[in-house]
């Protein structure tokens, strides 16, 4: 997934060019608060990045269709929501995840690992993890928007590597999974907030 080669538009949407979206924008908030109500009431952390992801997913997903990007790239799709959200408001979602922020530019990349040798390690490929760790470290030169981005994009790696089978409930996956969790739903309640505006 290159997600660095392309640019999202600022898209303005008046109510009248929204409007021809009504029942679908109905329909999927409708789907993103009922998995953040889910994971909000599960104790399995699991199930609880799962539900929450589901849920910015549904998102991301109506976003995608409002503003006509293509099928493929669901990095894209997830910097085209979160680049909704204007400067403050990425700043003041960075300041309540600073925990889990400061984790992951600490630890090392995260590893692609749909691209893992087949050795002994199984170790995945990392420089897609450590260009958006970096991007989030960069707190001086780049925008709020943008490190928000990056932790989307770190949040899709992690997502990728649970749901395609190459992470464990214990161990190094347990605690990315547990530094994962709040982002997550903040995500996913900032951005039920912002599609109700």
């Amino acid at each position: 997934m290159d997600t660095e080669n392309f640019e999202i538009s600022n898209y303005n949407h008046s109510r009248n060019n929204l409007q021809a979206w009504d029942d679908l924008i109905r329909f999927q908030l409708n789907i993103a608060e009922r998995w953040l109500k889910r994971g909000n009431e599960t104790d399995d952390i699991f199930a609880k990045f799962f539900f929450y992801f589901t849920g910015f997913n549904a998102l991301y997903f109506l976003w995608k269709k409002i503003d006509g990007l293509d099928q493929a790239n669901e990095g894209k799709h997830i910097k085209n929501l979160l680049k909704k959200f204007e400067e403050a408001k990425a700043q003041e979602i960075l300041n309540n995840v600073r925990t889990s922020v400061n984790y992951f530019c600490q630890r090392r990349p995260i590893q692609r690992m749909d691209k893992r040798n087949s050795g002994r390690q199984h170790t995945g490929e990392e420089s897609e993890g450590r260009r958006w760790r970096n991007k989030l470290q960069n707190n001086n030169n780049l925008s709020a928007s943008e490190r928000l981005v990056a932790m989307g994009q770190i949040l899709y790696l992690v997502r990728s590597n649970l749901v395609h089978g190459s992470k464990t409930e214990s161990g190094d996956d347990l605690e990315i999974i547990q530094m994962c969790i709040e982002p997550m739903r903040i995500f996913l309640k900032e951005s039920i907030l912002w599609t109700r505006q």
